[in-house]
């Protein structure tokens, strides 16, 4: 008797989910099968899955079988040509491929064989669900033209923007408000002049922004946002312009205003930045105790020829001393960092907060994600029940699909909650440590660094650029953990935190 193997397929979710459509298939097939005395030995298929190219799973498995049980094999039976291939070429690859192996490929509901008359009948068939598929890409085509038209995005949205749907669950696009509020800075600070698309970038990821997949913004996605109209309300589609409906991110002006800085390559207008010059870290960062301008720096020459380092106010109109020695700012500078140092006590118990406050969120997310996989759980359940419900006909179409559809909405808000991670990992701990060594050694750390990394730590530790005068009575404005070492002195001190870093002391 000889062998066949049996392949079927379905291309949309909601023929996959009844399972109607593939249950026919194979009983088709099976039926043919046992009319014409062929032994079934292997049955694949393919689920939800289009026949526009032959990268599925189903499809695949079933070439490789053959390729390796081909003396074992008679015959492939599907129900119809266009189970197999939308595509001529694909088709005729396949079919070609099947004949080198000696298989026969048989169609349970059409006549084709391998005659000429036969694979002309096939080829031609192959045709039409081409020609069919292409038909049907055109009408989407066509369709997803008119709503452009109308002003609605039908396609994926850009940054700042988000795919979602509104009452009437029709598709809608809405603002990304994290996302657009930074875009909008963006276009904003870049429309001076005053910046380099670089340094937008790092702007933008020092605020927090991601591209999608929770990547880094690279120079290529910001170009893309800079340039595009879309955030002024135009849509643009195949090189043609039409006005949208979606909320605009910034005014026309302003975006107009950058596409001529970025024709300029952002030359010309830009205010220019002082080359960064490692030998006077604290450059533009010390305010002059007179006039409050940044002091900047510069290397003087004595008669036989030394330089010597100074820092200097540069403003005409101050009336104060006009230079001090590199040293000397210097080391008051690490006088300063010394005195503000925190005690080991004030560390060890604002520490000791910290760690409270991370094992609580840790705690409360894993908790989250908990609840949300036992709902997941739940909603699968109801959702199979639905499906039985339906080929038990306990169910019409319309109230089976306004369930469906809400039963789907459930899972995929339980599954993102399902998979987040705890926003706190066991990382999170050492990189705690890490910051209590520089704070328990401000100065050390600090004159130990490299230029770059002093420059970070003089924005985290003074929020606000201090004064040349470092008296014990004038302490410059301090970062947020560094201003309460008073009130961490002792564990028993009483706090008063913003909700959100709540601390676990007693009392």
């Amino acid at each position: 008797m000889p062998k066949g193997i049996i392949y079927y397929r379905v291309s949309t979710e909601d023929q996959a989910q009844n399972g109607v459509s593939l249950e026919q298939q194979k009983k088709a097939c099976l039926e043919y099968a046992l009319n014409h005395d062929i032994e079934i030995v292997k049955l694949f298929h393919d689920d939800g899955v289009s026949a526009k190219t032959t990268n599925r799973k189903g499809l695949q498995e079933l070439l490789s079988y053959c390729q390796k049980n081909y003396k074992n094999i008679d015959a492939v039976i599907v129900y119809k040509i266009d189970r197999l291939s939308r595509n001529v070429k694909d088709y005729a690859t396949i079919l070609m491929a099947l004949e080198e192996l000696k298989i026969k490929f048989i169609s349970a509901t059409e006549t084709v064989d391998k005659t000429p008359s036969g694979k002309l009948i096939g080829t031609i068939m192959a045709s039409f669900a081409q020609f069919d598929n292409d038909v049907r890409s055109e009408r989407v085509s066509s369709c997803m033209l008119e709503k452009i038209k109308q002003g609605i995005w039908c396609y994926k949205a850009p940054l700042g923007y988000l795919n979602s749907r509104d009452e009437q669950n029709k598709a809608i696009i809405t603002i990304d408000r994290p996302r657009a509020e930074i875009i909008k800075m963006a276009f904003e600070k870049f429309s001076t002049g005053a910046y380099q698309m670089e340094e937008i970038r790092k702007l933008m990821i020092k605020a927090g922004f991601k591209s999608w997949k929770n990547k880094e913004l690279s120079n290529q996605t910001l170009f893309k946002i800079l340039t595009d109209k879309f955030c002024i309300g135009i849509m643009t589609v195949n090189g043609q312009e039409y006005p949208g409906t979606h909320e605009t991110i910034i005014d026309e002006a302003t975006f107009y205003k950058c596409q001529r800085y970025i024709n300029k390559g952002n030359k010309g207008d830009r205010i220019s930045a002082s080359t960064p010059n490692e030998t006077f870290p604290l450059r533009h960062f010390i305010l002059c105790p007179n006039c409050r301008r940044p002091l900047t720096a510069c290397m003087s020459k004595s008669k036989s020829g030394k330089l010597y380092p100074f820092y200097k106010c540069y403003n005409k109109a101050c009336q104060g001393y006009k230079s001090i020695s590199k040293d000397k700012l210097e080391d008051e500078f690490h006088d300063l960092l010394r005195r503000i140092t925190p005690s080991e006590d004030v560390l060890k118990n604002l520490k000791k907060i910290l760690l409270d406050v991370f094992n609580e969120k840790i705690d409360e997310e894993k908790q989250n994600s908990k609840s949300s996989k036992e709902k997941l759980a739940i909603l699968q359940s109801e959702k199979a029940k639905l499906i039985e419900m339906k080929k038990k006909d306990l169910l019409d179409d319309e109230d089976f699909k306004n369930e469906m559809e809400k039963v789907k909405q459930n899972i995929s808000n339980a599954q993102a909650t399902a998979c987040d991670q705890p926003a706190y990992d066991k990382n999170i701990f050492k990189e705690v440590d890490k910051v209590f060594k520089v704070l328990s050694n401000l100065a050390t750390v600090y004159r130990k660094a490299d230029y770059q990394d002093k420059l970070k730590y003089q924005c985290l530790i003074f929020p606000e650029k201090p004064v040349f005068d470092f008296s014990e009575n004038r302490t410059p404005k301090l970062s947020l953990i560094l201003q309460t070492k008073k009130e961490l002195a002792s564990a028993s001190s009483p706090i008063v935190v913003p909700r959100g870093i709540e601390p676990l002391l007693p009392g």
